[in-house]
């Protein structure tokens, strides 16, 4: 259902105040702060822009009834996930009067998870999910993993593992790498219940993410091989591993640190990558802790026709987990992308 003329003024509902708002919003957490079950409406002039990770912002100057003017801060997608949708920095431009709809912060704050522009020439900007337009109708065009599956990437079978893989967001054929629920000790669980979304998630605050959470991006991942190392560079957070695939090049006495220390060896074509000493305190985003104790297996494996990279990953932690817990995803190759800075910067 959409909620045509519910612009504005809906802030002065008091609906919204449910929860603490942060300054600096974290991605991977529209629900807690935004309404995600409303949409409103705001025209107004975009004021300046930010074309940056983890999301682009921009300012839109609303003018009320009265003649006042007020401005909202508009927070939307990421800018490879943008891409995908077809959206480019020169569609949005200073100066430009729009109306943006999307979901309004829980607090009443001036601001707004944008989801659809509509430009002053009618034509409409989808920025998230699934491509279906709002003010218009018909579906934006956008990557698919389908349409991958049919497109001719010619020389893909032969590309190998060193490239740049994507994540087709928004896709509900793009699997993503976590489960719905572990089997958890009762210390896992005690900490879990105890984690606040908002007060604990480092994103918040612009802290990276270590291991295993960073193998699950929404952003590009390029994997080069360098030497006697292997380099697995992350768009999300700048983040880069490096496997050692010598022994003799390995760390005898390694430190713990976010990404751990992570030993690799070929198993015919499948990359092979042992991981100990992540320091990073969480297994994934929603309040799984994890121990020092935590060590990982993770398997790297280009389809026969190129088109993916098939990742399992087999997690053991006996504070944690009761039995080893095998999680698994895959990327795809779409030409022509590459991994950006991340620069997160709080809004």
């Amino acid at each position: 259902m959409k909620y045509r003329g519910m612009a504005y003024q809906l802030r002065a509902l008091g609906i919204l105040g449910l929860m603490p708002f942060c300054t600096a919003i974290g991605h991977h957490a529209a629900n807690v702060y935004f309404d995600v079950d409303t949409v409103i409406e705001v025209r107004g002039v975009i004021s300046d822009l930010r074309w940056q990770n983890p999301h682009i912002a921009f300012t839109l100057i609303s003018r009320e009834p009265n003649g006042d003017e007020t401005p909202w801060l508009i927070e939307s997608n990421s800018v490879s996930s943008l891409r995908q949708l077809g959206v480019l920095p020169d569609q949005l431009v200073v100066g430009d009067v729009v109306t943006v709809a999307g979901w309004p912060a829980r607090t009443g704050e001036n601001r707004m998870s944008g989801g659809h522009v509509l430009q002053s020439d009618g034509s409409e900007l989808v920025l998230r999910g699934s491509g279906d337009r709002y003010f218009t109708d018909g579906s934006a065009e956008r990557i698919s993993i389908v349409e991958l599956e049919t497109r001719d990437l010619g020389d893909a079978a032969e590309r190998g593992m060193f490239r740049v893989w994507s994540t087709i967001t928004g896709d509900p054929n793009q699997n993503r790498l976590w489960a719905e629920s572990y089997p958890l000790t009762e210390a896992a669980r005690s900490a879990q219940a105890a984690w606040d979304p908002v007060r604990d998630n480092p994103a918040i605050r612009c802290e990276p993410k270590g291991m295993p959470g960073i193998m699950n991006p929404p952003y590009p991942m390029e994997i080069n091989e360098r030497g006697d190392v292997i380099v697995i560079r992350q768009e999300e957070w700048d983040a880069v591993r490096t496997v050692y695939m010598n022994p003799d090049s390995t760390l005898a006495s390694p430190e713990r640190s976010l990404l751990g220390h992570s030993v690799g060896n070929w198993d015919g074509e499948t990359l092979v990558v042992r991981t100990s000493h992540v320091s990073w305190p969480y297994f994934d985003g929603r309040g799984v802790h994890q121990s020092e104790q935590a060590v990982y297996e993770e398997r790297f494996t280009v389809s026969a026709d190129g088109r993916r990279l098939n990742y399992t990953i087999d997690t053991t932690d006996p504070e944690t987990f009761t039995e080893p817990v095998r999680l698994d995803r895959f990327w795809v190759w779409l030409p022509g992308q590459q991994v950006e800075p991340y620069n997160c910067v709080p809004l």
